[in-house]
């Protein structure tokens, strides 16, 4: 009975790789062959189960770790091969397709480092259940071969639509930077995975510097605007195509993060009332967090406000707090200063569950206004 849980996402365990031969066990004898030729002598014993079908979450990134960290327990000339890791990899990824394991969580990282030969592509049009069944989906960008990328999420936008999490992040590596225009036909398939999902309820855009315009990406939440639950972006610049979530009716959850400051055109465009807030910046632009606060209203629930320094017009913002947003229940909030004002809006806050106070001041301080704090908030 264990056997299925513990083999749904071994490449996730921070454990020796050793666990991979069980995989190759079950390879033919061509395989082993091809194995032997990277350098791999190793005989491996049948096992009583077939480990790969139990699959259900990969992270690649990881998964390539593992792999390189398995063929130098059985090769140490090949540590700096680069040749055998792309063959064995690939080897592998291949095998797990194919063993009738169907996902349910991936996380796909674009690489130069990570690379996919063409018999992977096929291998996927013959056994699309092991895509077709992903609800949450990671897209991780590094520096990456656009046509190999591309042919990936052509593949994913054919066969997967049950996604209901979505992530779209980019990682700057040493200024390597593709043209725009080189990379429209991966922002085009990307865009194709959100139109064809069923129910897609969380996006998360991170560190977008390829789509600064987003090129459609914000626009095509329009087929989602019945489902889209949660919207969070990070390290983006603004775009009027956010005027989209103002039909998304079942939105419940922003969070913005170092958007140059997006929170002041986003709350003069938008209409709706949100659950949940999150901004965290620097500096935090109080006026337009405060008339989102006014927006939202008695709806609001859970609030984060992050900065990394003090808050220009704190005494505004608390206000705007007491003021529109009584059923907070949950408040995190960073380098606010300790004053009477903010005392007091906590203590009249009668649902709240979780609070989290966090300051950058001196030890013997913080004592002395946490004493403080506790005696005005019995």
């Amino acid at each position: 009975m264990s056997i299925p849980i513990l083999w749904q996402k071994p490449f996730l365990f921070e454990t020796k790789p050793s666990f991979i031969s069980n995989y190759f066990s079950s390879l033919d004898e061509y395989e082993k062959i091809f194995l032997k030729r990277c350098g791999i002598n190793e005989e491996f014993s049948k096992t009583l189960f077939d480990y790969a079908r139990f699959l259900k979450v990969l992270n690649l990134w990881k998964f390539k770790c593992s792999v390189d960290d398995w063929i130098k327990l059985f090769n140490s000339k090949s540590l700096n091969d680069d040749t055998s890791s792309y063959h064995i990899t690939n080897l592998l990824f291949k095998f797990l397709i194919e063993s009738g394991a169907i996902l349910t969580k991936f996380s796909l990282c674009f690489s130069d480092s990570l690379e996919f030969k063409p018999e992977i592509f096929y291998s996927l049009g013959q056994n699309v259940q092991f895509i077709s069944q992903i609800q949450h989906l990671s897209l991780v960008i590094v520096n990456f071969n656009i046509e190999s990328a591309t042919t990936f999420l052509r593949a994913l936008a054919k066969n997967v639509t049950k996604i209901r999490t979505l992530k779209y992040c980019e990682i700057k590596n040493n200024g390597y930077v593709h043209h725009v225009n080189d990379m429209l036909p991966l922002i085009h398939s990307f865009i194709h995975i959100i139109k064809s999902q069923e129910q897609l309820r969380i996006i998360k855009l991170f560190s977008v510097r390829y789509i600064t315009t987003f090129h459609g990406i914000i626009s095509a939440l329009e087929s989602q605007k019945n489902s889209l639950q949660e919207v969070m972006i990070d390290n983006c610049n603004f775009t009027t195509e956010f005027e989209v979530l103002n039909n998304c009716k079942n939105l419940e959850t922003l969070c913005i993060m170092y958007c140059d400051r997006i929170i002041s055109k986003l709350s003069k465009i938008l209409d709706y009332k949100i659950n949940t807030l999150k901004v965290t910046d620097d500096p935090i632009d109080t006026r337009p967090i405060a008339l989102m606060l006014k927006k939202s209203g008695i709806q609001l629930q859970r609030l984060c406000l992050e900065a990394d320094h003090e808050i220009n017009e704190e005494p505004l913002l608390l206000e705007a707090i007491k003021s529109f947003c009584p059923n907070i229940t949950c408040l995190r909030i960073t380098n606010f200063v300790f004053s009477t004002q903010l005392i007091e809006l906590i203590g009249n806050f009668q649902k709240l569950h979780y609070l989290s106070l966090w300051y950058n001041i001196p030890d013997e301080e913080l004592k002395k206004e946490l004493f403080n704090f506790q005696k005005n908030c019995r």
